[in-house]
């Protein structure tokens, strides 16, 4: 099994390492030569490129099934559709042959709904973020792409909730200890999931025989920001959390929702911390 990983971050690595684990042969791109040497090291098959822009532009290596994992980094000067539109076309340029299955890691900010309503798969997009507006039109993209020159592969939106785990706590222990107001209604919902539980529905899409074309990955047990960041404070002996609130705060933090699947019992895949605050608890402890 040939598999390729664009965006071989906080949540592609794992995955590409949940691979290895398989015997599976996994190229990862990235922009940095010394990532390349780290991808190496771990049993990775390494291809140095930049998909936001034009310059180097060699040819990928055939896979049956690829991931676009690709986050957004304020720091390099290029905006979202540089990298998750433009980058995901030229990759899907370079495609020498169709995949099986193209997993695209969107997001669970395509649901604008701001009400306190519950939605899932069947709900339809209504973005009113930036990125959200960019994850429905890449996932149109891909799935226009594929249906033009690739009609063979399954195109299957996961698309997930806010991922938290070890060593994505760090800001916000450090805004709770110093008491600096969290943005946001303290009584919204949060949506999330944790990154151990993120790969096991990427690695089960990409075996399962027959997978549904949208996917929701979240969390069924469905917290409180109040209870959610309570529960953090606890564990980091930090004083209890303030909020900042108001007019716009559930627009900036991203609707206000409790977004479920109805497809994953279907899949049968068990989380491991489907409780989100004993989630919260293994990653505080792991750091």
């Amino acid at each position: 099994m040939t598999r390729l990983i664009a965006g071989c971050g906080y949540l592609g690595l794992p995955v590409a390492e949940q691979w290895l684990s398989r015997d599976c042969d996994v190229t990862a791109l990235t922009r940095s030569p010394g990532r390349a040497d780290d991808f190496q090291q771990r049993g990775l098959t390494p291809l140095v490129t930049d998909l936001a822009s034009d310059s180097n532009q060699q040819s990928l290596p055939s896979a049956d099934v690829v991931l676009w994992a690709v986050g957004f980094d304020h720091t390099v000067g290029m905006t979202r559709d540089d990298i998750w539109l433009c980058g995901l076309q030229r990759l899907l340029n370079r495609l020498p042959y169709a995949p099986r299955r193209f997993l695209y890691a969107s997001s669970i900010s395509v649901y604008g709904q701001n009400d306190g309503q519950t939605v899932d798969e069947s709900t339809p997009p209504d973005p009113k973020t930036e990125g959200g507006c960019c994850c429905v039109a890449a996932e149109q993209l891909l799935r226009q792409h594929c249906s033009q020159l690739f009609p063979e592969t399954q195109v299957v939106s996961l698309r997930l909730a806010g991922i938290f785990g070890p060593g994505r706590l760090l800001r916000r222990v450090s805004d709770l200890k110093a008491q600096k107001p969290l943005p946001g209604e303290p009584d919204q919902c949060l949506n999330l999931i944790h990154v151990q539980d993120a790969v096991r529905m990427i690695d089960l899409v990409s075996t399962a025989a027959s997978v549904p074309s949208i996917i929701n990955v979240v969390n069924s047990g469905t917290v409180t920001r109040r209870q959610y960041y309570s529960r953090l404070a606890e564990l980091v002996s930090a004083p209890a959390p303030v909020f900042q609130t108001g007019a716009g705060s559930a627009r900036q933090r991203g609707g206000n929702k409790r977004v479920v699947s109805r497809y994953r019992s279907d899949l049968n895949v068990a989380y491991a911390y489907d409780d989100v605050l004993e989630g919260l608890e293994q990653a505080t402890a792991a750091g």
